[in-house]
């Protein structure tokens, strides 16, 4: 079972039973685990999801209720989204997706992952703006420019960099 560690704001929307921190297995091979957080843009709801090996990020926009209710399916064709604007082949995803057929919740436990998803929210900010708004922003594209930057917790390799060495593409 993979886990996705959820802020506090997040986990009030989600209404689902909550793994204890202390049951969450230890994830040696593949992505492993997720963190997410809930963010507010023009008044939208948006969940912000950030690996915690690789801190690839991706944002799902404009999140409604029924949503909260199928995150692990939201999860999933996001990530499969994300995955094929970065160049990924089809192969490798649908691996990537057959790691996560049972998905559990539970509170975060790493303070330097949410560091790091902090900073990327902030920087997803700023081009939600400079794309004039949650409603005409191309999230997409904004989800490919967060996963180059630098990041020091990786050693100054971006997320995308490390997703790819991670799944020895």
């Amino acid at each position: 079972m993979r886990i996705i560690h959820c802020t506090q704001k997040l986990l009030k929307q989600l209404n689902r039973d909550i793994t204890p921190a202390d049951k969450t297995p230890a994830n040696s091979e593949g992505l492993g685990n997720w963190y997410a957080n809930l963010l507010w843009f023009n008044r939208k709801k948006c969940i912000l999801f950030t690996n915690e090996k690789t801190l690839y990020t991706f944002l799902i926009p404009k999140v409604v209720k029924k949503n909260f209710g199928e995150i692990e399916g939201e999860f999933l064709t996001h990530l499969r989204y994300n995955l094929q604007k970065e160049g990924i082949s089809l192969e490798v995803i649908s691996k990537v997706q057959q790691e996560y057929s049972e998905i559990g919740f539970a509170k975060t436990t790493n303070r330097s992952v949410l560091s790091s998803m902090n900073k990327l929210a902030y920087l997803c900010e700023g081009y939600i703006i400079d794309g004039g708004g949650i409603e005409k922003a191309r999230i997409l594209q904004i989800n490919h420019k967060m996963n180059r930057i630098p990041m020091i917790v990786l050693k100054y390799l971006n997320p995308i960099e490390a997703l790819k060495n991670l799944l020895h593409l």
